[in-house]
């Protein structure tokens, strides 16, 4: 995903943190585990599924106005209930034309868009559980600590470096060595993967990655700034991997 936004002479363009702390703030109000997550200057889209509570009574398509999927309206009071308090109201847009039900939540101030999905819809990503003893909880905090990076790069530039932000879930190289420090009982509830906010910088010119990595550095977060490649870097926030691999 590259950045195509034009911005001034000196590469800087639409302020990417905004965005970033909008869909932190999405995640955290509507108790959301990502599927998925990306993020530019124009909008942030997450992934989700509908929770539990909406996925008590099941349908299959086709659906049509006269008859609307029971877990998307369930989700539908879920977000309103959920967001009751929340300034800007959503807008709902149930999408039915398929063999499973999907609703999508825009929040067209903040330019956040939530896609919820039945678990039938998924991609095949790990799918945190209740019983796991590691979550997708640190996402929120590595946004954060994202965010904070850009905004302190921008003081320094007059503008925020140009970048994408996309989370996956990659295989943890270190899993046989983490699960062997715990119980064989509780090894089953150790994750083997590790949440990653894949960074983008290709489009930054040298003066801008080393703005932004100096940020990083100086963050309240970043202790664990390595190195990667000739240009990228590595770092964990949360137990969230932070990673520019344009190395």
């Amino acid at each position: 995903m590259k950045w195509h936004a034009a911005g001034p002479a000196d590469g800087t363009g639409p302020a990417v943190s905004p965005l970033i702390d909008a869909a932190r703030h999405v995640l955290r109000e509507l108790a959301i585990d990502p599927l998925a997550l990306e993020a530019d200057s124009g909008s942030a889209r997450i992934l989700a599924l509908m929770d539990e509570t909406a996925l008590r009574r099941r349908s299959r398509g086709p659906y049509s106005p006269d008859n609307l999927p029971p877990e998307a309206m369930e989700t539908i009071d879920w977000v309103v209930l959920r967001m009751y308090s929340n300034q800007e109201r959503p807008r709902f847009t149930v999408e039915g034309g398929g063999p499973w039900p999907s609703l999508l939540v825009r929040f067209d101030h903040s330019r956040v868009v939530v896609r919820y999905i039945v678990p039938e819809a998924a991609p095949p990503v790990y799918v945190y559980d209740a019983g796991d003893l590691q979550t997708a909880g640190g996402i929120p905090l590595a946004l954060k600590a994202l965010a904070a990076s850009l905004r302190a790069a921008g003081a320094r530039l007059g503008g925020e470096p140009p970048l994408t932000v996309s989370l996956s879930y990659p295989d943890d190289p270190a899993y046989e060595a983490n699960v062997a420090r715990f119980p064989e009982h509780l090894r089953d509830a150790v994750p083997p993967v590790v949440p990653t906010l894949d960074i983008d910088r290709s489009g930054c010119s040298a003066g801008q990655r080393a703005a932004h990595d100096k940020a990083l550095r100086a963050g309240t977060f970043g202790k664990g700034f390595e190195r990667l490649g000739r240009t990228g870097f590595t770092m964990t926030v949360g137990g969230v991997r932070l990673r520019d691999g344009d190395g």
